[in-house]
């Protein structure tokens, strides 16, 4: 597989992901997720693969509506690394009774394995009005 053939597939396969956590669509998250994925979440949890896959199926039914900017992919052979940030609305983000929007920068790591790609790693941080001095 080409370098671009890598990245299309990877972006297609972030895009499909996102987009299957939004509505709890836990066969597709299923075919995307590695057997050894851990998940650090904008609440601070961390997750193990099964706990997260636990959390993501009562995601079923909800609005929650995802959109991607400023992704950046690196590719390493068979592992990348990815960046941006998911801007998250339509309710449901964080429960089933949140009516509120949030922004997070993250940055997965994705491992190419027998063709396909599965999620690795995720790290979600909330993007808040802070500034260093």
């Amino acid at each position: 597989m080409s370098e671009d053939a890598k990245t299309n597939a990877l972006f297609t396969a972030i895009k499909s992901f996102g987009e299957a956590w939004a509505r709890g669509d836990t066969v597709a998250l299923a075919e995307l997720l590695s057997p050894t994925y851990t998940h650090n979440d904008a609440t601070g949890a961390h997750l193990k693969r099964d706990a997260w896959f636990s959390y993501a199926a009562k995601r079923t039914g909800r609005g929650t509506q995802i959109t991607f900017r400023e992704v950046e992919i690196r590719v390493f052979g068979d592992i990348a690394v990815v960046t941006g940030f998911n801007d998250l609305s339509g309710g449901g983000v964080l429960n089933s009774k949140d009516s509120g929007d949030l922004s997070i920068a993250f940055t997965q790591v994705w491992r190419l394995q027998d063709g396909r790609w599965l999620r690795e790693a995720f790290q979600a941080t909330p993007v808040q009005n802070l500034t260093y001095e």
